[in-house]
């Protein structure tokens, strides 16, 4: 496994910080059980940062589509931010940059969760 995680919980939101390479399904089982449990208790506004992800394949980018859906299904969001040039340039070849909410900040992404809360 190339990837580890850690959560922060604060009030509407929970934000992941990823490290590593996602490069298999192994590399994002763990934080795909994380991710679950978390909407299993409510906390269904992610924020997932990739500062620290230099490397994504096909698979992390599965990851990513199934975990936005799981937020929007349970009526949260998902916002990305933090992406290296070359995970936007995979996004951006596979349309996913349209589809995706993408941020260049944590606080960026939570201000829009906040306010699209408060509607």
């Amino acid at each position: 496994m190339t990837s580890s995680f850690e959560t922060e919980i604060r009030d509407q939101v929970v934000i992941i910080s990823v490290a590593g390479n996602i490069l298999s399904s192994l590399d994002f089982k763990g934080l795909e059980d994380k991710i679950d449990e978390l909407i299993q208790t409510d906390h269904v506004n992610l924020i997932i940062d990739l500062k620290n992800v230099a490397v994504i394949n096909s698979l992390g980018v599965n990851g990513l589509i199934k975990t936005f859906t799981k937020c929007r299904n349970a009526g949260g969001d998902l916002f990305i931010v933090n992406i290296s040039e070359k995970i936007n340039h995979v996004l951006m070849l596979t349309k996913l940059n349209a589809v995706l909410n993408i941020v260049t900040s944590v606080e960026e992404a939570e201000k829009n969760i906040l306010s699209s809360n408060e509607s």
